[in-house]
């Protein structure tokens, strides 16, 4: 399996770490979004590393701005894990997929109006020089709003 990213590489060739290197680096990752330990996740990216999942508006890009994003999701959700369900490999290449649940951030800042959500997705990950480059996650948003407000469930059409 090969993913292909948009990501150029710059610089000379490399030794692409082991499958047991970008194993390690990818559970590193799990571990501290778990912990929702920001500072180790930041640890773990490149400098001008870029990080998107389909629930940013835009690409965060470099490690000050990965480090916001992470800061602000677990600031609003601090209840969120990642449970890693299949893994798959390839030279400096991860897809991960995995299952995400906890508690939706608070409406109007009213705890009561949090509700819980499970929602099934995938990460991609690009390695470079033992440091995350790239990474993109993917996963269902409706999937969650229907969680959150259940009469959606039972409208007729899904845009």
């Amino acid at each position: 399996m090969h993913l292909q990213t948009n990501s150029s590489d710059s610089g000379p060739e490399e030794s692409p770490p082991s499958r047991e290197e970008l194993s390690a680096l990818v559970n590193s990752w799990i571990a501290a979004f778990n912990a929702h330990d920001v500072e180790r996740i930041v640890a773990l990216y490149a400098e001008d590393a870029e990080l998107f999942d389909t629930g940013m508006r835009h690409a965060r890009k470099g490690r000050n701005e990965i480090r916001s994003w992470f800061t602000q999701r677990f600031r609003q959700m601090p209840t969120i894990q990642y449970t890693p369900t299949q893994r798959f490999f390839n030279e400096r290449e991860a897809a991960i997929c995995w299952l995400a649940q906890g508690h939706t951030p608070a409406v109007l800042r009213q705890r009561w109006l949090s509700r819980p959500f499970q929602v099934d997705g995938v990460s991609i990950f690009l390695v470079r020089s033992d440091l995350i480059r790239w990474q993109h996650g993917y996963y269902d948003h409706l999937k969650i709003v229907e969680q959150v407000l259940p009469p959606l469930k039972w409208l007729p059409l899904k845009l």
